[in-house]
């Protein structure tokens, strides 16, 4: 792909194989840290985690983002009811 390069904020979520960290995410990067590959598909456990580059700096960072279940969201809707 010629216009990966032109994203300068790069993330990866959970990919299949450790050549791909580094296709995502730039050269050296799973060697750095960036372990996109071992990130759980149990929603539980790997759901919103994801390693990403900034254009500022070579390093991986490993963020995640808050998962709410199924189960969660039922819950809410029953004790606030649907939005009006």
């Amino acid at each position: 792909m010629n216009i990966r390069n032109l994203f300068p904020d790069k993330i990866a979520l959970r990919l299949d194989e450790s050549e791909q960290v580094d296709m995502v995410l730039g050269d050296g990067a799973r060697d750095r840290g960036a372990l996109a590959d071992h990130i759980s598909p149990i929603p539980e456990m790997g759901a919103g985690v994801a390693y990403m580059r900034l254009e500022a700096s070579p390093e991986p960072v490993r963020v995640r983002a808050a998962y709410v279940s199924d189960a969660d969201i039922r819950a809410m809707v029953a004790q606030y009811g649907e939005a009006a």
